[in-house]
This record gives structure tokens, C-alpha cells and sequence, in this order.
């Protein structure tokens, strides 16, 4: 498995640089791709404060916002890259939703807090807000990640995570993981 660290970068300058000066100062994290004749390279830009807030503040120990950021995306088109699968990036940002979500409710788990069923949900897919400097159709996307991943959530919680059923949830996670977009889609949108 790769290990993230070897394609971490968190200086600004040659981020821009490897995505040809497209990158926005203002990010905090972008997954930075480049393929050619079949050979995919990739980099994640993590801005310094995120790295340092994540080295300072352990989010399985201190959770808050500053620590949120992840690697879901790098982990999830590394996967798919190797078994050379394509992504979307609305598959992608779907997966990140669900992963912080599950995430979140493992580390505050671990963190003995207690969260009202529906809170965690409530605080990540209904009081969402999406960078000022997005196009009409990259907030779109951003959207309809938000609301399939608040569904699926809710199916998470409602068949998991209030019976305590760690076996199964990380059973089922692992399947949706591995799903295509298509498939992912038709299991978040099946009747219950």
C-alpha cells in the first residue's frame, strides 16, 4: 500500500507549479493529477497549517475543525488506479463526504462524546457551505456529493451505528467502498 507521506507536499509555490498555476492560494487541499500514456502521477497539496494542526492536535485524540482535513481522495483514486478503474470526481467528493462522516464518529467514539443520533449528519450535510471561488458546476457537484452522502449516512446510522453493529458497518463500508459510481449510486438510492 502506498504510504501518503511520499506524495505530501505543503509548499504553495510548487503545488501551483505542478498543476500549472491553477491553484487557488486560498486551498487548504488539492489532489494534484497528471496522466499520461497510462501512467497516472499524483501529488497532495496539504497547506502547511493543515499539516501542522494535524501533527499538533492528533484528530483521534483532539477533534476540531482545524484537523479535518484527509487524504480520502489520494486513498480512494490510489485504490481505483489499481485496478485500473476510473473515477468521477462526483464519486470521489461522494466517498470524502462518507468517509468523514464514519471518521467523525469513530474518533468521537474513541474520544468517549456522545453525539445525538442525526446531530453529526445535521452538522456536515445541512449547514454546508461551499467555497466562495467554485464554478456553478463545481458546486453542483459539491451539492449532489452532499446530499447522496447525507442519505447514505442516514442509512448508515438508522442500520448501524445505533445498534452498535461495528462487524456489520465495516462490512458494508467495504462493499460500498468498492462499488462503482453506478452501483453506488443505486445502493444510496434503493428502497429501505
Amino acid at each position: 500500500m502506498h504510504n501518503v507521506n511520499d506524495f505530501l507536499i505543503s509548499n504553495h509555490c510548487l503545488a501551483n507549479s505542478l498543476d500549472n498555476g491553477a491553484s487557488n492560494p486560498k486551498l487548504k487541499e488539492k489532489l494534484l493529477l497528471r496522466q499520461d500514456k497510462g501512467e497516472l502521477s499524483l501529488s497532495l497539496y496539504l497547506h502547511n497549517d493543515v499539516v501542522e494542526s494535524m501533527v499538533k492536535d492528533d484528530p483521534l485524540q483532539h477533534l476540531h475543525e482545524g484537523n479535518l482535513e484527509g487524504v480520502s481522495h489520494f486513498l480512494y483514486l490510489i485504490w481505483n488506479a489499481s485496478f485500473d478503474r476510473s473515477v468521477t470526481m462526483l464519486e470521489m467528493e461522494l466517498q470524502a463526504e462518507i468517509d468523514k462522516f464514519v471518521m467523525l464518529v469513530l474518533c468521537l467514539e474513541k474520544q468517549n462524546r456522545q453525539v445525538a443520533p442525526g446531530q453529526l449528519r445535521q452538522l456536515l450535510f445541512e449547514t454546508v457551505s461551499f467555497h466562495a471561488d467554485l464554478s456553478e458546476s463545481e458546486r453542483q457537484r459539491y451539492r449532489d456529493a452532499s446530499k447522496l452522502a447525507e442519505k447514505y449516512c442516514w442509512q448508515l446510522e438508522s442500520n448501524y451505528l445505533n445498534s452498535q453493529g461495528r462487524t456489520e458497518l465495516l462490512q458494508e463500508l467495504r462493499k460500498f467502498y468498492r462499488l462503482t459510481q453506478e452501483d453506488k449510486l443505486r445502493r444510496i438510492n434503493r428502497p429501505h
